[in-house]
């Protein structure tokens, strides 16, 4: 069984990075300040937002895993989330019960990604974010916000076998 994951169409592939158009979908994300580390950022928000997910919520209901863990980092932590599946943006999206935890949704929109495998780290990120912004200045695209990391696959998954993933927005 595949994990849900937001809807994109890939429009081109140049430069080493592919060119998405991304339908609008939902997050339940969760502000971690005060850590600068991207690792235990994550650690720090992925149990809360599990919680979240098995039922920490106004409807008390259990919600599917989907992927990617997104990651964007700000001036004093991090902002972590969860994708919320479709089935469940539909209808009502239960409030979490944990105040450190929001809903949002993110506009349907064209984005650059490039993907890479094996361990995500600060060192990692900062590398694969540099690269992705080189590749769009010389593809010509126009970077609006911040680059964003995406993790797919579980902790369990050995390094060569993982997706992750830095993308940020674009113009239009």
């Amino acid at each position: 069984m595949a994990i849900e994951q937001p809807t994109y169409k890939v429009l081109n592939t140049h430069n080493g990075i592919e060119v998405r158009d991304y339908d609008e979908y939902w997050v339940a994300e969760c502000y971690v300040s005060n850590i600068s580390d991207l690792s235990q950022a994550s650690s720090w928000a992925f149990g809360r937002l599990f919680n979240y997910i098995s039922g920490d919520n106004s409807a008390s209901q259990k919600i599917a895993m989907t992927s990617p863990v997104q990651q964007i980092p700000s001036d004093t932590g991090w902002l972590v989330s969860f994708v919320v599946p479709k089935d469940v943006s539909l209808g009502e999206i239960p409030a979490p019960a944990n105040s450190t935890i929001s809903i949002r949704k993110v506009e349907a929109g064209r984005y650059a990604a490039l993907q890479y495998s094996g361990l995500w780290n600060d060192k990692k990120f900062a590398t694969k974010s540099e690269e992705l912004l080189k590749a769009c200045e010389r593809s010509g695209l126009s970077v609006i916000g911040p680059v964003c990391s995406a993790v797919y696959n579980p902790p369990f998954m050995p390094p060569f076998l993982r997706r992750n993933e830095v993308f940020v927005r674009l113009e239009k």
